[in-house]
This record gives structure tokens, C-alpha cells and sequence, in this order.
């Protein structure tokens, strides 16, 4: 049914006459009479008795403005409370993020966002180790990756690049490698499933295969076995400089500088509800915060 006509209807059956609902619709009489003589005729049924002096409802009539006059009224109040996400955004957001992701910095910029936004509520979760499949629990993922993303339906932005680099004890330093065949001979702190490391040198990227025997997922406990002389880590810079500054930690050189870490974040559609672009925005807008630590 059309709604246009329908509206029209229950307008001029509220308003008591055309004269006055085409005076409320500012509209001339003719034309409000006209629509509503071709909306009749596409139902095939007469709506309104006209007279000179007044107008009644026929039996289809009355019984299309008991069940339309609710339905647009409930039509209203859906317009009227979407409306209000335009005016003050609102609702719940599912973000997922790498648990090393600049901790203290996106706990800043979280609690930002929802001192700015009070009608949002806000799920963060973390992963470590490998990064997980898209999912439809969340509205972004924040992703962390050496390698390209395999092949998805959902949409990849990439919004920063981490330096990284090789890491070992000072105490150690007689068995840091000279060239990456010698890596491969050392013993490394690794994630889950790790087996490779890529390096950069010009434009020619080397994958070296590594191992060890200890696999962490956490940096934080990467660095820490680091300093305790455990093997080599490969971790963000700005994560191994305060170690590195204080003498704890020292940065192994090689022919190839490994290949920085991206991070890219992921969502199912490039129609994004307000309050899913406005947290994007607020990231990208304070993401210098994150560059000054690099």
C-alpha cells in the first residue's frame, strides 16, 4: 500500500475536513482532494463521503483508519528514535584489539570517547599471539600483522606501520648472530606458531625460518625473558627502548631490518553506524599519540 496515500488519509480523516488538513499540510485544497480521489482509486474502494458541508467515513474507510491510524503513529515514534542516534549517537560497541596495542594510550582514548559520547557503551576485547579471523561479534578489530591479511569479504583499512627490531641481553652478546643464517642457529622467544621471521634488505624481502623453546604470546613477557637471557626477542621498538635506554636490553643489527608490523583495522561494511564511525574518527584523529612513541 502506498504510504504517502495512506498518511494523507489519516491526516484528513484527524483533521475533521480537506479544508483543514490541507491547511495544515500547507497545500491546496484541490491538490489534497485530488490525491486522495487517486489513492481511492488505487485501492479500488471509495474511502470518504463528500459533501458540501461535511465528510464520513464509508465502511472500508473506517476500518482502514482503525489499523493504519496505530501503525503510523508507531511509524512515527521509530522515525522519531532513530532520529535521536543522528542528534546523540548511542548504543552499544564491540571493539577487539591485539593486547599489546599501546595499552595505556587506548585506555586514554577509550575513556575520551565515551566522556564524549555518554549514551554509547563501550566492549573492548584483547587477543594476543596470532591475530583471529574477522567476526560478526565485533564492530571493529583492530589487527596487528607482518603479513598481508588473507583474502576476505570484510573491509581492510590500514592505519599505521611499527618498526621492529631483534633484541638480546647484554649478557648474552657473545651468541647475538652476525648475519641471518646465523639466526637461524639461535635460540629465539617466539609466539604460538611462530617459525619464520621476515626481514627487509632494499627492496628484497628473506623469510628466515627460527626457533626456540620458549613461545609467549605476551610481549611484556617476551621483553622479560629477554633481559633474563632467555634467547632473542623480536619486539616493537617503542616497547624495547625503555630496556634498551637502562642497559637491560640490547638491539641485535643484521644485513635485514624486520618488517614492520601493520595495523589495519577490519569491519563488515563501508555503510558504518554512527557510533562505529565516530570511534573510528576519534582513533584516527588522536592516532599521532601513538606515532610519538614510535
Amino acid at each position: 500500500m502506498e504510504l504517502d496515500g495512506l498518511s494523507l488519509f489519516v491526516d484528513t480523516v484527524n483533521a475533521g475536513s480537506i479544508t483543514a488538513a490541507a491547511a495544515r499540510r500547507g497545500m491546496p485544497k484541490s491538490t489534497l482532494s485530488r490525491q486522495l480521489r487517486q489513492f481511492e482509486e488505487k485501492l479500488g474502494v471509495t474511502l470518504l463521503e463528500r459533501s458540501t458541508r461535511r465528510m464520513d467515513l464509508t465502511e472500508a474507510g473506517q476500518s482502514l483508519y482503525n489499523n493504519a491510524a496505530p501503525f503510523l503513529d508507531e511509524l512515527a515514534e521509530i522515525q522519531s528514535s532513530v532520529l535521536a542516534y543522528q542528534r546523540q549517537p548511542k548504543g552499544t560497541l564491540s571493539i577487539q584489539m591485539p593486547q599489546e596495542l599501546f595499552t595505556t594510550q587506548m585506555g586514554e582514548l577509550i575513556s575520551e570517547f565515551l566522556q564524549r559520547y555518554p549514551d554509547i557503551s563501550l566492549s573492548c576485547t584483547q587477543y594476543s599471539g596470532q591475530y583471529p579471523s574477522p567476526s560478526p561479534d565485533h564492530d571493529l578489530q583492530f589487527i596487528l600483522h607482518d603479513a598481508p591479511l588473507p583474502d576476505s569479504d570484510w573491509i581492510a583499512r590500514s592505519l599505521m606501520s611499527i618498526p621492529q627490531g631483534l633484541y638480546i641481553a647484554p649478557h648474552c652478546a657473545e651468541k647475538r648472530p652476525a648475519t641471518l643464517s646465523e639466526l637461524g642457529e639461535c635460540r629465539c622467544i617466539l609466539q604460538t606458531g611462530e617459525t619464520q621471521w621476515a626481514f627487509r634488505t632494499g627492496q628484497t624481502l628473506t623469510v628466515q625460518p627460527v626457533f626456540g623453546r620458549l613461545v609467549l604470546n605476551s610481549p611484556d613477557m617476551q621483553l622479560q625473558a629477554a633481559v633474563r637471557g632467555l634467547g632473542i626477542a623480536r619486539l616493537a621498538r617503542y616497547q624495547a627502548e625503555p630496556a634498551v635506554r637502562r642497559g637491560a636490553l640490547m638491539e641485535v643489527t643484521l644485513e635485514g631490518k624486520p618488517v614492520a608490523q601493520q595495523l589495519t583495522v577490519v569491519y563488515r561494511s563501508r555503510q558504518l553506524p554512527l557510533k562505529t564511525q565516530l570511534f573510528l574518527d576519534h582513533f584516527q584523529n588522536h592516532i599521532g599519540r601513538l606515532y610519538s612513541l614510535l
